[in-house]
């Protein structure tokens, strides 16, 4: 299970076949100062929690079984789970609200491409369930085939694939996406977690006054199941 899990600047819970909502940004679309800000922020809450942790074995040390024991730890998990949501959350509506530059997603032959490129992909790695290409940044929301690679190695793989070509039409160098993505597994025991997520993304771009209904949006998909 342990190789479901890694961290760079941020955290990822990656396990196979999982549902997930991404979102990837153009390089340097959210300021350093913002970005520092929000780690600071979630990791002061995950320290939060662990002292909260402590403090409830501390009380129950003496007596504990391990039903106890797996309880609590259950508790502690859903709660950093819950931080690591919100803190997602913040990057995604800081994005939302701030269509900082670049804005090479707003050509259109850019856009298309990585909408297509989007469907190529998910011919071979994930079900694409739906996904929205803004000016500075993108939602997906996906479930992994069977069989297919991790998460960061499936994302790595295609960013790679578009910044290049992206950057070519362009006529620039140098890095076009953020190396890291935003991805938040989906859980089953979150009701109607998935419907709400899937409709964030549609309405993005009506959110941002862009068009009045999401189907107006030339760059957004929403899979043949839910539209």
């Amino acid at each position: 299970m342990r190789d479901y899990f890694y961290k760079r600047k941020l955290p990822h819970w990656q396990p196979p076949e999982g549902t997930f909502f991404i979102t990837d940004r153009l390089y340097g679309s959210i300021p350093k100062p913002v970005i520092e800000r929000l780690k600071s922020e979630y990791q002061a809450a995950l320290h939060e929690l662990e002292q909260e942790h402590s403090a409830s074995l501390d009380l129950v040390a003496r007596s504990m079984s391990i039903e106890t024991r797996q309880t609590l730890e259950g508790v502690l998990h859903r709660k950093q789970y819950d931080a690591a949501k919100r803190h997602f959350q913040r990057f995604d509506d800081f994005l939302d609200s701030n269509l900082n530059e670049p804005h090479w997603l707003k050509d259109p032959a850019l856009a298309k491409f990585n909408l297509e490129n989007y469907h190529h992909y998910a011919g071979r790695y994930f079900t694409l369930w739906a996904c929205c290409i803004m000016a500075n940044h993108v939602h997906l929301l996906i479930t992994l085939n069977p069989g297919a690679p991790i998460l960061w190695k499936v994302m790595q793989d295609m960013k790679k694939y578009s910044g290049r070509k992206c950057n070519g039409l362009l006529g620039r160098s140098g890095s076009f996406w953020e190396s890291e993505s935003y991805d938040h597994l989906v859980r089953e025991y979150s009701p109607g977690e998935f419907e709400r997520i899937l409709w964030y993304i549609l309405n993005n771009p009506v959110k941002a006054g862009l068009v009045q209904a999401w189907q107006d949006w030339p760059f957004s998909y929403c899979h043949p199941d839910f539209c």
